[in-house]
């Protein structure tokens, strides 16, 4: 049975405030918002701002299917409207009043639950490995197959603090993906984006941690001061889920393509350790590559489960898995299309291969390059191919009692947060997508998304057929 959680934030109504402005323009809308009606948020990152217009300071983001009461029916501006925030799992800076675009107002939930597509992703938290699976049978007489596994990186291991819910061990639970966003930037702006047009360079391919962490790569402030903590944590592709993810998403990381897995495994060495903790806040933090290829073939309503469990194969033969390995070629541009396999963006960018070929190793040999400013070349940022693991490899469990609270750190342990063994509940088959005998551990870790299910029925081996 999950546990009762209470959202970061709960606001109740907060009284009328007078009417625009003179120098507001109020126009007609499509939608008639009538005083004290209820609307839920229809997409994720949805910004709420302290004045109806583009200059209003931001004061968090709201994420899909948060609740807003309205409390101003008059549209500002043709676009916004004021509102008190009844429900949210994100935090919100307190302030006198709130406005949120009509354009993000839904009249009732969107709910994604029932899953028809063939795709799902499964987080095992406590082996800090992610997969992909391909659903090859709906009727359950067929086990899943395993199309991509890869290292990632997940929250450090301390208590969410009570006034920043989300901020601590990664949350387990059945969600679904709600939303992607290319080059994510956190509002604050304290993780600013991957890339975007005027600010500063991207460290290049090969650079190292502390490049990433320089005021030198961070955009300036209004008053010309480098801001930011780190640049393009969120990398290249961030998925939103949804319900109650109290801001754990599954992302990407700082780096290039061509680094591979080099950020996500230096988390896991000892010297950084000592130092510092720089597990994620709570996040699925993957390698670049691993999210791209995962944006290629995850929609918005798949699943993504986050369990905590042992991990054995169902078929010792490997009949289903001949392979190790597999290649994906793949572009990375600028723009917000969200292409990013290599042909689906040459169609995109109407550019054929051999041209992006000579010009992608033109840049990597260091010469000056003069191309048409009109050129689709201009948007390219990194053409290379991802080689993703395709053969399932369980990551071995070592008991809580033998493990120290550094020495689970390091490494692999298939237990990051030190699990005692009484704690662990279930198998999970790794080559079947499958689990048997499985219940979250809730007395240590915390369980969110939808409370109804602990992973979708067609998940337990003893629904096979």
């Amino acid at each position: 049975m999950k546990s009762t959680i209470l959202p970061l934030i709960l606001f109740s109504s907060i009284m009328n405030f007078p009417l625009a402005k003179a120098d507001q323009v109020t126009t007609p809308n499509a939608t008639i918002y009538n005083d004290q009606s209820i609307y839920f948020i229809s997409s994720n990152s949805v910004r709420v701002r302290s004045a109806p217009d583009g200059t209003g300071k931001i004061l968090g983001e709201l994420s899909l299917n948060d609740k807003v009461k309205i409390i101003n029916p008059t549209v500002i501006n043709n676009k916004f409207v004021e509102v008190s925030i009844i429900l949210t799992y994100d935090p919100i800076v307190k302030a006198e009043k709130y406005f949120v675009s009509t354009d993000s107002l839904a009249p009732k939930i969107i709910d994604y639950k029932e899953f028809i597509g063939k795709y799902f992703v499964v987080v095992n938290v406590a082996t800090e490995t992610i997969r992909l699976y391909e659903r090859l049978c709906a009727d359950n007489s067929c086990p899943n197959k395993m199309i991509m596994e890869s290292e990632v990186v997940v929250g450090e291991d301390i208590d969410h603090p009570k006034d920043e819910k989300g901020k601590g061990r990664s949350i387990l639970g059945s969600y679904r993906v709600t939303g992607w966003t290319k080059f994510y930037q956190d509002p604050e702006g304290h993780y600013p984006a991957w890339y975007k047009n005027g600010y500063p360079d991207t460290p290049g391919p090969d650079a190292n941690w502390s490049e990433w962490l320089s005021k030198k790569s961070m955009p300036l402030d209004e008053a010309g001061k480098a801001e930011g903590k780190m640049r393009g944590a969120f990398g290249w592709f961030t998925a939103f889920v949804a319900p109650e993810p109290y801001g754990q998403w599954t992302h990407g990381t700082l780096g290039w393509g061509s680094d591979k897995d080099k950020f996500i495994k230096r988390v896991k060495k000892p010297l950084i350790n000592i130092v510092s903790d720089p597990r994620s806040s709570g996040c699925t933090r993957n390698n670049n590559e691993a999210i791209a290829f995962l944006r290629k073939m995850i929609n918005i309503g798949a699943p993504i489960i986050k369990i905590y469990a042992k991990e054995e194969i169902l078929d010792p033969t490997y009949k289903n898995y001949p392979n190790e390995t597999e290649e994906w070629n793949y572009v990375m541009t600028k723009n917000r299309n969200h292409a990013v396999d290599r042909e689906e963006v040459l169609k995109s960018l109407s550019i054929n291969g051999q041209d992006l070929d000579a010009f992608w190793e033109a840049k990597r040999a260091g010469g000056a390059l003069i191309l048409d400013p009109k050129s689709p070349l201009n948007d390219v940022l990194e053409v290379g191919s991802y080689v993703r693991d395709v053969h399932p490899d369980v990551v071995v469990y070592t008991p809580g009692e033998k493990l120290g609270r550094f020495n689970r750190k390091i490494g692999r342990k298939g237990n990051v947060y030190g699990l005692l063994d009484k704690d662990m509940h279930g198998t999970f088959y790794i080559d079947a997508g499958m689990l048997e005998g499985y219940a979250h551990p809730e007395e240590v870790v915390e369980v969110s998304g939808f409370s109804d299910e602990v992973t979708p029925s067609w998940m337990k081996l003893s629904n096979l057929k």
